[in-house]
């Protein structure tokens, strides 16, 4: 349709985004290749892969007039899907509308008025084989954690000692072993089994521990009530198109282009798919193109295995043939000098770390000028002292005059910042304080609004307490059905009673019995969203937990006998409540996700607290990352979060499963690998600021603390320990300590 120089100039003068080879070498090459190069891309922080594939993906619908339905698209979450499709139609309809302006193209204004681009397929890897294999009903984590609860406590499996002590083993678990970290652990076995495509015959064959039966048994079972109801997981949906794909039953003869992004997250099983997908389009004259990073792989709790994402190149070339022309986009536009040295020093503390990542990667590179502040470290004796520290500090930075140091004044004219931490958690599973917790409090007496809806364990949240207390007393007021129960968790029984405690004390249960009109039958939601009205809040962190309670009424409804109908008289249907909702949210199975976060964007001029692994792919002008307000003392309990002494959960499963797969065993020990995903996850962290970066955590994580005349320090990776236990960074003197 136009030249690859008209393109450029469009792309200049209508989007702002200057393309050519002088501006950024790597963008202008992965953008300006043909059509049937496929290309590996290794997109460090900040450096505008979006605006890449955004523009890659017009080129060719633009320059080598490829139709928009030939191009497939995937992106890690929903949110991001959108968005990606919002820029290409946004950005290419500004394009379209400047060429149907110009004569110059007139011949081509009826093929430019003819293009659709929202045809161009975009979205998820799950949602796009959900479309493809005819909108089947999949159901979410939540659901799925439901279903397997039901059956561990019906066969009452949850006490079996086999079990629970193969469980362990699998997933390295020390201490007691709860119900719900049974159904997870459960659930994360049965999904490797899927994503490393396990030879499962010879898994059985190999596994001698009594419980390991068990264990395949009750998936065995939550897989048939899956595969009879017509219901599919993740998973199993993947597994599901992997086979669609094979016996060619989804149709892809035009597809042209496939670009994948964060494929650093991506498992085995995806990988499958994504081969298949790439067969066809390479056989059309077309390419595959992936995008990630290695050192932002977050998701190996989830099955991903980085591996896939440093070895592409070879893997593609084995399986395809395919020579893949691997681009480092490494112009970072998002940070300052300051945060992007500090970043690249970061990675280059642990030398072991240099063999897990893409060979001969190069630093990040700062574009932006100026005078910017160096880094922060804000370190205290105590987590009160701390918290009242930094909201004192957040409101003068970003909401007063400013915040004044000897040498100089912060102050930044954007309000929006993070508190980045491993857990946002605002109590410990005991009731005790943490630090979100603190600083919600000095925030709130600053006159600031905090905004962390995982802060309260779902189940202990005030207002679902009165939600679950008012479904209680509404369907089950003599507790008649709660007593029929058979093996109810003294847990659920527990939350039960405080439950019905919360809803009496209130005013409104008076008012619900007054106009509750008690119907013979009624579906479930009918009744949960009245009590809605009466108990709403327009607070966003309340509306984001009573939409994830919602959305598992929602979903039960999908696998319920009495799909969420509720009859009274009928014992049955009230059972059910229990069984889907009330039973898995006092167990803890029901939480708000990051499926839910990703949905619902935070309200404006509120200080953000979230977990890392939430805030990937977020920026913010201030970042603070909680680099060690638990840490006072060393303790062996929280080592894994600091300074693994050995394999996390999801290495020790790999362990377990890697034998069994085509991957086979890994290169690097479980201990190495869990050392390198907590690299990552800090790596993360410190790289999502856009203007000032503050480190945080007491004093003893910086100076250490003496036992006897004897002094002792707290090894730590996010304050640059690497894994031999030395410490290039001992006393944090690289930071400006305020």
């Amino acid at each position: 349709m136009i030249t690859w120089e008209e393109y450029q100039e469009l792309a200049g003068d209508l989007l702002d985004r200057n393309i050519g080879r002088e501006d950024n070498p790597a963008q202008h090459e992965a953008i300006k290749a043909p059509a049937s190069e496929s290309q590996f891309l290794v997109a460090g922080p900040g450096s505008g892969k979006t605006t890449v594939m955004v523009l890659k993906i017009l080129k060719y619908i633009f320059v080598d007039d490829i139709v928009p339905e030939a191009i497939m698209a995937t992106t890690f979450t929903r949110k991001a899907a959108a968005q990606l499709n919002s820029r290409i139609i946004n950005w290419g309809n500004k394009i379209k509308d400047s060429l149907l302006e110009q004569a110059t193209y007139e011949k081509q204004h009826p093929h430019l008025q003819g293009l659709e681009l929202d045809r161009i397929i975009t979205g998820t890897l799950d949602s796009l084989a959900q479309e493809l294999l005819g909108g089947i009903l999949v159901l979410e984590e939540q659901a799925t954690r439901s279903i397997l609860m039901q059956k561990l406590i019906q066969a009452d499996l949850q006490r079996h000692p086999d079990l629970l002590n193969y469980l362990k083993v699998l997933g390295n678990q020390q201490g007691t072993l709860n119900l719900t970290g049974m159904c997870d652990l459960l659930l994360e076995f049965k999904d490797r089994i899927y994503h490393d495509q396990v030879d499962l015959a010879a898994f059985q064959e190999g596994s001698e521990h009594p419980g390991a039966r068990l264990a395949l048994n009750c998936l065995k079972e939550y897989q048939e009530d899956l595969k009879n109801r017509q219901l599919y997981d993740f998973a199993r949906l993947e597994a599901a198109f992997l086979g669609k794909l094979h016996r060619g039953d989804i149709p892809l003869e035009g597809l042209k282009v496939v670009l994948v992004d964060e494929y650093q997250d991506t498992n085995l099983l995806q990988e499958s798919i994504y081969f298949q997908l790439a067969r066809e389009a390479v056989k059309n004259g077309g390419n595959i193109t992936v995008v990630g990073d290695d050192d932002q792989s977050l998701y190996r709790f989830r099955g991903a295995t980085v591996d896939l994402f440093t070895q592409y190149q070879r893997r593609i070339k084995g399986a395809l043939d395919v020579d893949a022309r691997v681009i480092h986009l490494s112009q970072n536009y998002r940070s300052t000098p300051q945060i992007v040295n500090f970043c690249n020093t970061f990675l280059e503390v642990d030398e072991d770390y240099q063999y897990a990542r893409v060979t001969s990667k190069p630093s990040i590179q700062a574009t932006r000028r100026g005078n910017h502040y160096p880094v922060l470290g804000m370190f205290r004796r105590d987590r009160k002292t701390l918290a009242r520290d930094l909201a004192r500090f957040i409101s003068q930075a970003l909401y007063g005059e400013g915040y004044h140091c000897p040498e100089f004044t912060i102050k930044l004219d954007k309000k929006d910042s993070s508190l980045l931490m491993a857990s946002p958690l605002e109590y410990t599973t005991h009731s005790a304080r943490r630090f979100p917790h603190y600083l919600r409090h000095f925030l709130e007496e600053e006159g600031l609004e905090v905004y962390n809806p995982r802060g309260e364990s779902l189940e202990r949240a005030h207002s679902t307490e009165l939600l679950a207390g008012l479904v209680l007393e509404c369907l089950d007021p003599d507790r008649s059905v709660e007593n029929s129960l058979d093996r109810l968790p003294s847990k659920a029984r527990s939350s039960f009673h405080q439950w019905r405690k919360t809803a009496r004390k209130s005013s409104i249960l008076e008012k619900v019995q007054e106009e509750w009109p008690g119907n013979q039958e009624l579906h479930l939601l009918e009744l949960w969203y009245d009590l809605l009205s009466y108990t709403h809040n327009e607070d966003g962190e309340e509306c984001l937990r009573a939409e994830a309670l919602t959305r598992t009424i929602e979903q039960a409804s999908h696998f319920a006998h009495y799909q969420g109908r509720v009859v009274l008289g009928e014992e049955a249907s009230i059972q059910e409540v229990y069984w889907n909702l009330l039973v898995p949210l006092a167990t803890g199975a029901i939480e708000v996700d990051e499926m839910l976060l990703n949905q619902r964007p935070a309200p404006p001029n509120r200080v953000n607290i979230m977990s890392i692994h939430q805030a990937k792919g977020l920026e913010f002008p201030l970042v603070v990352v909680d680099v060690g307000s638990d840490y006072s003392r060393i303790h062996r309990s929280h080592a894994y979060k600091r300074f693994p002494l050995d394999g996390d959960r999801a290495s020790h499963l790999e362990d377990q499963l890697r034998a069994y797969s085509p991957l086979g065993e890994p290169a690097r020990t479980s201990r190495d690998r869990a050392f390198d995903d907590l690299i990552r996850q800090y790596y993360v962290a410190f790289s999502r600021p856009q203007d000032l970066l503050l480190l945080i955590g007491l004093l003893p994580v910086k100076d250490g603390y003496r036992v006897d005349k004897e002094r002792f320090y707290i090894p730590n990776v996010a304050t640059g320990w690497d894994r031999e236990a030395r410490w290039p960074w001992r006393g944090l003197d690289n930071l400006f300590l305020i």
